[in-house]
């Protein structure tokens, strides 16, 4: 079969609203990120992550490193921001799709939220895993799309579940919050039936419980044919320990908790919601419980219990369902890029449009609405947009300011008195925020650890990260002892802090910067992650 004629094939097996989501998405994406994607910008794990080979095993993300042999397990901007852009649009369409949206608008809407969803921003901050991190969200959807087929392709969705998990655990919410939305689709429809729709319930539920199982048991395998064990990072070591059942309540609430501080309150602790970010979500909400109750009454759902029941049911389950991370992850808190699930509250509002606008009394209620709709979500992803480049200039300003303050450092180094650059230099202490600290008062909107306000070198070995990987000096750091014997030695104990005259200077044979008064030693996680294969 020729070519054309199978891009063809394939073109017509897709709606127009499908199509408008993913190039909405794509094209809404590239304008969105096109700082990430035409910049380095390092956070401090991204310091050490110029080239890696992703063995994050013991994280949990065993299929991470295979992911990511997309961009040749290298940083490059430009080639990872086009294959995230790709599997994003993809999911988006994937999602128009499974929820059988059919408005075009409505679906370019979807798709520009999912690109311009302020968690987006965080992902991109860790370029090096963001391509794979985007196949994780495709693989999750795709896979609720194989298990509404039938109970056999249910099964190929438990595959790709547990794939998607293996790459990054926390979009496990993405197909567990679609799987909610589905049924939700299936209650409000006219068409479906009580019986089909509980039967669609059950088998979503197998397929999402036999997908974390395959994905657990799979772990289990990397691990003991490798020899690992799971780090202390995010409460990965305590979960080989078993699940707290009896803290599920507590961890319900809390995910209760996440979700309403996200959207509605401002200044919390996702600091990037403001009070006009509160105001959009709260109008939002607000229309599509408008839908919500005009497809009950206009179609005459509401006498019909199941419907209502399972309609009610699904949309407290919402919030559960976005903030699953929580739920999987019960002894640390979700970071940004564990919340970007959270996207799917405003596909619940689209999809309750979708349905409903049409049912509105015509001409003036449907219109407004429809208007007031759009108006909304526009403005909630220029919102998305400008936090994102917020994350994007805060971070590159650290890293400049990083940047002059270790070449400054080094040019002090190569200066001190008997320096012929065959010397170990051993540097004591991470770079001080209080001397470059950032006062622009937009960026404590994003503020959070990955995104460095003051400096990407906040820990002692971050220097070494930076010096070499992106200085491209050749300054190895010195074995754990030696940082340790340098700093507890007299010598070191008498020399000034830098910049003083002084703070570097030559010792037994090394050169020594002194920028803290005593040295952090690594702690075993650190050491950990650094033997990691």
């Amino acid at each position: 079969m020729p070519l054309d004629r199978i891009v063809g094939n394939l073109f017509q097996r897709t709606s127009s609203a499908q199509r408008a989501g993913f190039l909405a998405c794509f094209l809404s994406g590239y304008l969105v990120h096109l700082f990430a994607f035409t910049n380095i910008i390092p956070n401090s794990d991204g310091l050490s992550r110029v080239f890696d080979p992703q063995q994050m095993t013991v994280s949990g993300r065993w299929f991470l490193h295979y992911a990511s042999f997309l961009n040749d397990l290298t940083q490059m901007s430009a080639l990872i921001g086009f294959f995230s852009m790709l599997f994003l649009s993809l999911a988006a369409a994937g999602i128009v799709g499974v929820l059988g949206m059919r408005s075009r608008a409505l679906s370019a809407l979807l798709g520009v939220s999912m690109a311009a969803f302020p968690c987006m921003g965080y992902t991109f901050l860790y370029m090096f895993t963001a391509s794979a991190y985007c196949l994780a969200i495709f693989l999750a959807v795709l896979s609720v799309a194989l298990a509404k087929k039938g109970w056999l392709w249910a099964l190929g969705g438990s595959v790709l579940l547990a794939l998607s998990m293996g790459i990054y655990q926390a979009y496990a919410a993405v197909a567990v919050a679609l799987s909610v939305l589905l049924i939700l689709k299936q209650c409000l429809s006219h068409r479906a039936q009580c019986k089909e729709t509980a039967l669609l319930g059950v088998r979503l539920l197998a397929f999402l419980a036999v997908g974390a199982a395959a994905y657990y048991g799979i772990l289990q395998i990397f691990l003991k044919v490798k020899g690992l064990e799971l780090l202390d990072y995010l409460g990965m070591s305590q979960a080989g320990g078993g699940y707290p059942i009896a803290q599920l309540p507590s961890l319900l609430l809390s995910a209760y908790k996440q979700v309403v501080v996200f959207f509605f309150i401002p200044g919390s602790s996702n600091s990037f919601t403001t009070l006009l970010m509160a105001g959009l979500d709260v109008v939002a909400a607000l229309l599509a419980a408008v839908c919500f109750f005009a497809i009950l009454v206009r179609r005459s759902l509401w006498k019909e219990i199941w419907r209502v029941a399972g309609a009610v049911v699904m949309l407290l389950l919402l919030p559960v369902a976005v903030g699953f991370a929580q739920i999987i992850s019960p002894y640390s808190d979700a970071t940004p890029i564990m919340k970007y699930p959270y996207v799917l509250v405003y596909a619940a509002v689209l999809l309750c449009a979708d349905l409903g606008l049409s049912l509105l009394p015509r001409p003036k209620a449907g219109v407004t609405v429809s208007w007031a709709l759009a108006a909304c979500m526009i403005c909630l992803c220029l919102y998305g947009a400008n936090i994102n480049n917020i994350l994007y200039t805060a971070s590159e300003q650290a890293h400049r300011s990083t940047l002059s303050y270790a070449t400054r450092l080094m040019a002090r180094v190569e200066s001190c008195p008997g320096y012929t650059g065959e010397e170990e230099i051993v540097i004591i202490g991470s770079f001080p925020v209080d001397r470059i600290y950032s006062q622009i008062e937009s960026y404590a909107l994003v503020d959070h650890y990955s995104v460095p306000l003051n400096t990407v070198a906040p820990l002692n070995k971050h220097i070494y990260y930076y010096l070499q990987d992106w200085l491209n000096l050749p300054v190895e750091e010195p074995e754990e002892e030696v940082m340790l014997e340098v700093s507890q030695s007299k010598e070191f104990r008498d020399m000034p802090l830098y910049p003083a005259d002084g703070s570097v200077q030559k010792l037994d044979g090394r050169i020594v910067v002194k920028i803290q008064e005593e040295y952090t030693p690594k702690s075993d996680y650190e050491i950990a992650y650094e033997n990691r294969r």
